[in-house]
């Protein structure tokens, strides 16, 4: 054989090769979406089609990126290792999800996410079949001449630029997702035993057809329905209007994509891959959205738009045709986060006159938008145009003036929560008896004969919530000397830190358990931190330090949601 002949033979190998693990990949996830959508589906010919799209889907994504030289690829991924560990990362925490919820099977429907045994052969049959996909692209891409268009396509470059912020997104996508189906015990009235979360309510709210049937809306949620329950008929569509899967399904794209949404601020922030991996992971496995990424409340979604809101700010979006449909997004989702929008666009653009026009924009557009809510629902939405709407909220209202012990247990309470809680669960209190109940309930705070008590921490969570402790010293150090050394640079940062403030203040006065609240300010926490270390970013050994506390967070975290079935499991199973 001669040298072309035997070149041209080592090229079509490695060619093929370069197939195997995205091929691998493809069926992976075919498996568990034929798996899933097979449950609405159920008839074997829906079940072959829809097998046949998302191989389809799977390797139409995957062709463009498998056009470059493969040795370049082999050497590009051995240089990136620490990368693949955190994307690695957040697929176990995927797969603990799964073993953790299929030690309940009285709360974790298994054929959900498992197909029949029996139809695993026709699904490799078909997965094998579909592999043809990608010499058929192939072909058409030489003879159409589309792989060069493709390569300046802008949807396509960026989808290339974020490819590890997009796995990342996925696989805790499929982790939030996996807990919907434990977590949220469909069927069962559910209100405040889960550190005051209203889950029951929520599901009824987002899930019913009927508007009658929408259980009261409080008037501090101003818009809430219009904007949620729409996509709740769009995801149903595709699940034979399965609303409730579809509510499950939007509760984890939102915490999905505050991950992804994490991954774009702090790449932009500092320019490194594995650093803004690993804050974009801190964030998802944080206790705040791993609990509220999974259980339904509003915060995921308010943690979302405030995201969102901050990564305008940070692409210098600070016009008013930016900001003010996004500020009504917040808005309408819960009043009081107008205020964190606030902070952080006077800290961005400090201009009085187009702040004052963005909250007259915000809250004009947003009353009308409430009005209509009320209109469409006239027994269950609540207007913010009636005073006693709003004055009725002070029955979750504390006084912070009275220099009692309560004050004193609720300030504790309050540090505790907006630097830990929301990062690492503590140990909670289960109550029962003590709350004239039977179900138990879960809190971080208990007030028993004139004492209150906050929630500590012991073993893994222990060592995992000081480990936190210290990358917060040591962030909180480098944030005093940049703010000193370059001021007029610290603006977002300085922000996030009011923010931060702002709901320090809020809660001290008004609120439940504030680990129901702990998304909306999680985020500014982590962001601030990414940003005060970021001048290290590019160093391995400050990569392995967060990388290590990252495994130490998810798997405290994992405990408590392992502790909340193992509780839950005999009422609600």
């Amino acid at each position: 054989m001669n040298t072309a002949s035997q070149n041209n033979t080592l090229t079509l190998q490695l060619n093929t090769a370069r197939f195997i693990p995205p091929g691998l990949g493809i069926a992976l996830a075919g498996y568990f979406l034929a798996s899933f959508f097979s449950h609405f589906y159920p008839f074997t010919y829906q079940f072959i089609l829809l097998n046949l799209l998302f191989q389809a889907i799977g390797w139409l994504v995957a062709f463009p990126f498998l056009t470059n030289v493969l040795p370049h690829q082999q050497v590009e991924w051995r240089n990136r290792w620490m990368t693949i560990l955190i994307v690695s990362l957040s697929f176990f925490l995927a797969v603990s999800a799964i073993l953790i919820s299929w030690q309940f099977p009285e709360l974790f429907d298994r054929e959900l996410f498992f197909m029949e045994p029996a139809r695993v052969p026709l699904f490799a049959l078909v997965t094998i079949l579909s592999t043809g996909n990608i010499f058929i692209l192939r072909k058409l891409s030489f003879s159409l001449g589309i792989l060069e268009r493709l390569k300046e396509n802008r949807v396509l470059l960026f989808l290339r630029g974020n490819v590890p912020g997009i796995l990342l997104a996925t696989f805790f996508l499929a982790t939030y997702l996996i807990f919907a189906q434990t977590l949220n015990f469909p069927g069962f009235r559910t209100l405040d035993q889960f550190f005051d979360m209203d889950i029951s309510d929520w599901l009824t709210r987002f899930a019913r057809v009927v508007p009658q049937d929408v259980s009261m809306v409080r008037a501090v949620h101003p818009a809430v329905l219009l904007f949620l329950r729409p996509w709740v008929w769009f995801f149903a569509f595709f699940l034979h209007q399965d609303r409730v899967q579809a509510v499950f399904l939007m509760n984890a794209i939102a915490g999905a994509g505050c991950v992804f949404l994490a991954w774009l601020i702090v790449k932009k922030a500092c320019g490194n891959t594995v650093y803004a991996l690993l804050f974009a992971s801190i964030l998802g496995a944080s206790c705040a959205h791993l609990l509220l990424g999974s259980m339904l409340e509003t915060y995921i979604y308010s943690a979302l738009a405030l995201l969102f809101f901050f990564f305008l700010l940070q692409n210098e979006n600070t016009s008013l045709k930016a900001t003010v449909p996004v500020g009504i997004v917040v808005f309408g989702i819960t009043i009081t986060n107008i205020i964190q929008t606030c902070i952080l666009y006077f800290m961005k653009s400090p201009r009085i006159k187009t702040l004052l026009k963005y909250v007259l924009l915000v809250v004009f557009v947003t009353a009308l938008l409430n009005v209509i809510q009320v209109w469409l629902y006239p027994e269950n939405a609540r207007s913010i145009f009636v005073p006693s709407n709003l004055l009725n909220e002070q029955k979750y209202g504390y006084n912070p003036f009275d220099l009692s012990w309560r004050t004193t247990g609720r300030f504790s309470l309050m540090m505790r929560a907006l630097l830990l809680y929301g990062i690492a669960a503590p140990k909670p209190f289960i109550l029962t008896r003590e709350l004239g109940m039977i179900v138990p309930n879960f809190r971080t705070f208990q007030i028993t004969g004139g004492e209150f008590h906050v929630a500590g921490y012991a073993g893994l969570a222990d060592i995992t919530i000081k480990f936190w402790m210290v990358i917060l010293l040591v962030s909180g150090s480098l944030f005093l000397v940049d703010l000193f050394k370059r001021p007029k640079h610290m603006a977002l940062s300085v922000g996030l830190l009011f923010c931060l403030g702002f709901n320090f203040a809020l809660h001290m006065v008004y609120g439940d358990d504030p680990l129901l609240y702990s998304p909306n300010w999680v985020y500014a926490l982590v962001l601030f931190v990414a940003f005060s270390l970021q001048k290290w970013a590019n160093h391995k050994w400050l990569q392995l330090v967060l990388t290590i506390f990252l495994v130490l967070q998810m798997s405290s975290n994992l405990m408590l949601i392992y502790q909340i079935m193992k509780v839950s499991a005999p009422f609600y199973g």
